[in-house]
């Protein structure tokens, strides 16, 4: 592939993308309004469960993914590298010697939706309504999502009349009636029928709770096996995506920086894969697209910028433009990795027009009106 000289360094950051304070920086704002998940109930009620099934990551434990906020409350970002939700964990309710009060103000004051969860097994909840209750009038309105769990801990029988009572419980202490779903997630080798009992009504309810999260928590299932792949590594791909229209609101950052990002989404990709990402790779990626597609990237990309430049257009709508651009842009740049890479690893031809429609497709489903 024949790239003209001043090309060149846009390949380059697609290959070997290096840091820069300025891209450390953006993305360190980026953290800072994150989507948080506040999740708030007693030890056992399944809160690391919950982060499990929502993120489809195992190193949901405790000491593992988690890192500390307070002295006792812990924050879990992801995806990891280039998050786009955070949840919050206050050490469980009820445990002894556990003062709450400073982790929860901590939560209070930078939460976008509070995750109560209680079991349906355990009507015993003092410590947790004495939590809501301590809430602040202005943090009581923090929209609330009620998760019932454990519905095999009592019978069908006793079920109704044990979700009544803490339901009860709860909306006495936050003086509304949150809006409620039922969950019961077990192991498979448990031998529940179904292990993710209430997992699709969790994730539509946070949605409603937090509409950023759509692009998260939304479930597709895959046709094929290169399309389920696909699928597994799409939050991870939507971090990186968030990451770059994050940093393209920065008149001149987005220039290097979403390049960069772009790059070391393709390095992690092919690294899920089990293939090198090098010159050779990236080459091949971007003839397989179409001779033009790096001519119109980099206009793109250089016309964005000089958007950003003009007088109040560039500082509003001109910033939200590109944002929108970039993470629709690197968000089908992980798309058409993701084929190209599945087809190579299979030995299998990579048909351009097909790279380009699975681009050209993603890109649609992404970018914002």
């Amino acid at each position: 592939m024949n790239l003209k000289p001043g090309w060149r360094r846009w390949l380059q950051a697609l290959v070997q993308p290096e840091p820069s304070p300025a891209l450390e920086e953006a993305l360190s704002r980026h953290r800072e309004t994150l989507p948080v998940l506040w999740l708030l109930g007693k030890t056992g009620a399944g809160k690391s469960s919950v982060i499990q099934r929502l993120t489809g990551d195992s190193r949901a434990q405790v000491g593992n993914g988690f890192e500390p906020c307070t002295r006792s409350a812990m924050h879990y970002d992801h995806p990891q590298d280039v998050p786009v939700m955070r949840f919050l964990d206050t050490r469980g309710l009820g445990e002894a010697s556990y003062d709450p009060a400073s982790d929860l103000a901590a939560a209070r004051g930078g939460s976008h939706a509070l995750l109560v969860l209680t079991r349906v097994d355990d009507p015993a909840q003092a410590a947790l309504i004495a939590a809501l209750e301590s809430l602040t009038r202005e943090d009581a309105r923090l929209a609330t999502l009620h998760m019932h769990s454990a519905l095999h801990g009592v019978s069908k029988a006793d079920l109704e009349r044990a979700i009544q009572f803490n339901s009860e419980q709860v909306a006495n202490a936050l003086q509304r009636k949150p809006t409620a779903v039922r969950i019961d997630f077990t192991d498979p080798d448990d031998g529940f029928e179904n292990p993710d009992v209430g997992l699709a009504e969790l994730r539509e309810a946070i949605i409603d709770l937090v509409p950023e999260l759509a692009r998260v928590l939304s479930r597709s299932d895959g046709h094929d096996q290169e399309e389920t792949l696909y699928l597994s590594l799409r939050r991870e791909i939507t971090g990186y995506a968030s990451a770059a229209a994050a940093v393209d609101l920065v008149p001149a950052v987005g220039l290097v920086a979403v390049p960069s990002l772009q790059g070391k989404m393709l390095h992690a990709l092919a690294g899920r894969y089990d293939i090198a990402w090098d010159r050779r790779i990236a080459t091949e990626f971007i003839a397989a697209l179409g001779s033009g597609f790096l001519y119109r990237y980099v206009l793109s990309l250089g016309g964005r910028q000089l958007a950003k430049f003009i007088p109040v257009y560039g500082q509003s709508a001109g910033a939200a433009a590109a944002a929108s651009i970039s993470f629709a842009s690197t968000y089908a740049l992980g798309r058409a990795a993701c084929l190209y890479l599945y087809r190579r690893k299979h030995h299998q031809s990579v048909d351009p027009d097909v790279l380009r429609d699975a681009f050209v497709k993603a890109f649609k489903e992404q970018k914002k009106p």
